[in-house]
């Protein structure tokens, strides 16, 4: 009688960890993806995939691009945690710019973003 009960906890506990990490990837998915659409100079990609208070910033972003060689240099991302309806999600790794010859890098891990998640749909949302 207690193994079946077991295998029931045991089977719970996968699927909520499954849940979980699902959950976690997804939030960070949005920023890597919302980063690739800069740096692809793709404004209409970058603010889809933003919030809707996020969008005249997505917009900024993208342009300052335009005219801006741009590359993500060893980026990837991980959510860390939570802030009320927001998932906090932190990066490593840089873009690479370079503009008339001259090269730059801007580091993104001095940021923690911020991403919520809208009818299914992670968003991209600021950063703090």
């Amino acid at each position: 009688m207690r193994k079946p009960v077991i295998f029931v906890l045991l089977l719970a506990a996968i699927l909520l960890s499954a849940c979980t990490s699902s959950a976690s990837n997804g939030a960070a998915q949005a920023v890597e993806a919302y980063y690739q659409a800069i740096v692809n100079q793709n404004t209409d990609q970058a603010i889809a995939l933003s919030c809707a208070a996020w969008e005249p910033n997505a917009r900024m972003d993208a342009d300052s691009f335009l005219s801006v060689k741009a590359e993500l240099k060893d980026f990837a991302c991980k959510q860390i945690g939570t802030d009320g309806d927001y998932a906090l999600v932190t990066c490593t790794g840089e873009i690479a710019m370079s503009y008339n010859g001259e090269a730059q890098t801007l580091d993104l891990s001095t940021q923690t973003y911020q991403v919520i998640n809208q009818g299914g749909n992670w968003l991209f949302c600021g950063y703090h």
